[in-house]
């Protein structure tokens, strides 16, 4: 059954919307849950202001610490923008999904689901 997570971001500031997985080498019954199967990103401003994301992998254990998956990508208001597979595929033990508005207006929202 497929499990999901929510997110409204309001701010700059970079957003976790994955963890990194850990493994447990001690319980090998640990489960992963890897990388989302999709990502819904709805720009929700209420003014219908177009937004400017990111959204990139995280290491900060590798000298190369980010990889963009979307870099300066904008989204008109009301619109959404769906990404899955091939786009999601990566190591979940070794990145952690992370989403960034990159221009902020008053009245700037933008509404994330995440399924697993």
């Amino acid at each position: 059954m497929a499990s999901f997570k929510y997110f409204n971001v309001s701010t700059d500031s970079a957003v976790e919307i994955t963890a990194k997985d850990t493994v447990d080498l001690s319980n090998l019954t640990n489960k992963i849950t890897g990388p989302p199967q999709y990502v819904t990103i709805c720009n929700n401003d209420a003014s219908g202001d177009e937004c400017t994301v990111d959204l990139f992998l995280e290491n900060t254990a590798l000298t190369v610490s980010n990889v963009s998956i979307l870099h300066d990508v904008v989204i008109p208001g009301g619109s959404t923008l769906v990404l899955e597979p091939p786009e999601l595929n990566y190591d979940s033990t070794v990145y952690a999904l992370k989403f960034k508005l990159t221009s902020v207006t008053s009245s700037q929202l933008v509404d994330i689901k995440v399924q697993y």
